[in-house]
């Protein structure tokens, strides 16, 4: 019996030590009140009106486009805002306009709190807070997640482990959820929080953590999965090729894109274990797969790396923004795309509006061009016509001795129209990345042209499009491009040739318009302009 006792006490220490990592993620405790910002000031500002602007200006320079249906998951960069925010603004400006008021948020864990964990961590909180406010978490959520610490039907020990449990050291520094908070707090009118850190999962992980979450996706959830794509360089212990950098990193993000657009499960893993590729979100992505309904549509809105921003490839990092769409209906309170002929836009500005928004171009043009600021709005405000504070799409374009010199706009109505012409006028001097910003002495030689445009159609196929009379938009996957119904006209190209320029302006090949999966859009304009200038 002496001998028993001393067996059990001499592995006493083992066995506890065995359950406190076992159990690492099961203790549960009572919420604390608010888990303060981590990386603000750092990846983003910390100062509300500082971070409202720069969300602003990511969301103004965004043109718009319908979207095949109502959005139900979207896969978010994380990087410092300066590199990845204007990529990260595609998706959620998508989301304006939707009603959804629960967000769950899969993160990929960093480490940087802690040791290494298997399964998900829930940071027991009742708000998360940005500059910008604070989020309440969804506790009912939350902790019907965390009750389901094992599954009863796992066939082994090594198969029961925790699928969530509570783990305040993975949130502590993490940036990969955190930044994703500003934007949401920008897009959706009031939410509830579901925080998911993910951290390393295996075998059949994947399935039961669906299973778990998949009670909690009704109408008014949002999926949001965060994620990086290629981290490129020595620094990252990654350097599948020193040569033509940049088209091979694109070609490998889009390999991964299309594993993801099939839904793609075991594509997915099989991609990574033949090239390597290094998505830091990986796993919640994985997960994702496994969540999404069956009939999603998936669109790539942008796409970007650090190696294009700053033109060195000795370190890159892929950022995109991919959203997931169901069919539109009206019960959740989206619209669905009504199925009527395109309507050709109503010409009805009269003669005196039209000369009051070139006057306001051209101020705009002078004053920004000067100041780096826009005019006055008290110059303007008591000319306004109620046709002018309607809400349009408007393009600014401006030649140079009749060649191109910028041409920036909204295709949908974001704006009225005369400060859609302020913004879009700012936008086509400074931010056309084909020019460089236009310089004060140039102002005197550049015409302006306004183009006030009906709302966008798709069509069928390219056979549907009429030259001359509609402008074009294409979009494949991360590719997208719009000329305007006068381009073609101005440049005597027939249909085949608009397709082939439009094609090799987003960068695809010229025959890129031919291929499955090719969407096209049309619309029609309003086009007046400054008579020539001498």
């Amino acid at each position: 019996m002496r001998m028993h006792l001393l067996k059990i006490v001499a592995i006493l220490p083992v066995l506890l030590l065995a359950l406190s990592n076992c159990s690492a993620l099961l203790a549960q405790t009572e919420p604390k009140e608010t888990w303060e910002p981590q990386v603000a000031g750092r990846f983003y500002p910390g100062n509300e009106t500082a971070l409202k602007d720069q969300i602003n200006s990511f969301f103004k320079t965004i043109p718009n486009l319908f979207l095949n249906g109502r959005p139900v998951a979207l896969i978010s960069p994380h990087a410092g805002y300066q590199y990845s925010g204007q990529v990260a603004a595609y998706g959620y400006h998508a989301l304006k306009d939707t009603n959804f008021t629960r967000v769950i948020i899969l993160s990929p864990s960093h480490f940087h709190g802690g040791k290494r964990f298997r399964g998900a961590s829930i940071l027991k909180v009742k708000n998360f807070k940005t500059p910008l406010g604070v989020i309440p978490v969804d506790q009912d959520a939350c902790n019907q997640l965390l009750n389901q610490t094992h599954d009863a039907r796992a066939s082994s020990p090594q198969k029961s482990a925790p699928l969530f449990g509570e783990y305040e050291g993975a949130y502590q520094g993490e940036h990969s959820l955190e930044t994703q908070l500003p934007f949401l707090q920008m897009s959706l009118n009031s939410f509830k929080l579901v925080p998911i850190l993910i951290g390393i999962l295996i075998e059949d992980d994947f399935d039961r953590m669906a299973n778990a979450i998949r009670p909690l996706l009704d109408e008014k959830t949002l999926l949001v999965v965060s994620s990086d794509f290629t981290h490129y360089g020595d620094g990252y212990n990654y350097v599948p090729f020193r040569k033509d950098i940049e088209k091979n990193i694109t070609a490998l993000d889009n390999g991964a894109f299309e594993k993801i657009r099939a839904r793609d499960f075991n594509g997915l893993k099989q991609y990574r274990k033949e090239t390597g590729i290094n998505a830091c979100g990986l796993m919640p992505i994985l997960l994702l797969l496994k969540l999404l309904p069956d009939n999603v549509s998936c669109e790539i809105l942008n796409y970007d790396t650090s190696g294009h921003q700053s033109s060195n490839f000795s370190y890159s990092v892929s950022y995109a923004s991919i959203l997931f769409t169901k069919p539109a209906d009206t019960k959740s309170g989206f619209m669905a795309p009504k199925k009527e002929p395109l309507e050709t836009h109503p010409y009805f500005l009269t003669d005196e509006e039209k000369a009051l928004l070139l006057s306001l171009a051209r101020n705009t043009l002078e004053t920004y061009t000067k100041t780096g600021n826009p005019p006055s709005p008290g110059q303007v405000n008591n000319r306004l016509t109620p046709n002018l504070k309607e809400k349009y799409g408007v393009f600014v374009t401006l030649k140079k001795y009749g060649e191109l010199r910028g041409c920036i706009g909204h295709l949908l109505p974001q704006s009225p129209l005369f400060q859609g012409v302020v913004e879009n006028t700012i936008h086509s001097s400074a931010h056309d990345r084909r020019f460089e910003p236009v310089g004060p002495k140039e102002v005197s030689d550049i015409t302006i042209e306004i183009s006030v445009l009906s709302k966008p159609k798709r069509i069928a196929g390219a056979d549907n499009f009429e030259v001359g009379k509609e402008g074009i938009i294409i979009r494949k996957g991360p590719f997208n491009a719009v000329f305007l119904p006068q381009v073609a006209v101005e440049q005597g190209w027939d249909r085949v040739e608009t397709l082939c320029r439009l094609c090799q302006k987003a960068g695809l090949s010229r025959d890129a318009w031919k291929d499955d999966g090719m969407e096209f859009y049309v619309f029609t304009a309003d086009v007046f302009h400054e008579g020539v200038r001498s």
